[in-house]
């Protein structure tokens, strides 16, 4: 069923068109799913990402940390701090510290559950007590 809407808004300009209307519960006709190439399917997928270690701390949290979790964001700022450098060691209370400089662009004060699902994530390490390293997935953490 078609319909023919005029409507005017509250500055007395006149909208109208025509709509196509359907009763309530009744499908529309059948919705058609194209099959994805092989090509298409890793072209799909998220590229790698290529941080810039030499950017300042603030500038590199703020451009990479926009859509990851806590504990991505943990990782990328581990990342920072080790240059990107795996099995390099980098203290617990320097990432806390650094952190917690920055909550506005990491959305909160730090929390040490972060650093746990990071580790249990396979992301970072700890080689003693409040000691992190990254391992070599870690890339995984920061390709959303």
């Amino acid at each position: 069923m078609k319909a023919h809407i005029t409507i005017t808004d509250d500055h007395g300009a006149v909208f109208e068109g025509e709509v196509d209307l359907a009763p309530v519960g009744v499908a529309r006709g059948a919705r058609r799913r194209t099959k994805l190439s092989a090509n298409a399917k890793a072209a799909k997928k998220a590229a790698p990402v290529r941080l810039d270690f030499t950017r300042p701390e603030r500038a590199f949290i703020k451009t990479y940390a926009r859509a990851l979790s806590g504990p991505r964001k943990f990782v990328l700022l581990v990342a920072y701090l080790a240059k990107g450098q795996v099995g390099k060691e980098v203290q617990l209370n320097e990432v806390h510290k650094h952190w917690n400089k920055m909550t506005a662009l990491l959305e909160g004060k730090f929390n040490r559950f972060y650093s746990n699902t990071a580790k249990d994530d396979g992301w970072v390490d700890t080689k003693k007590k409040g000691v992190y390293v990254l391992t070599a997935s870690w890339k995984e953490a920061v390709e959303v």
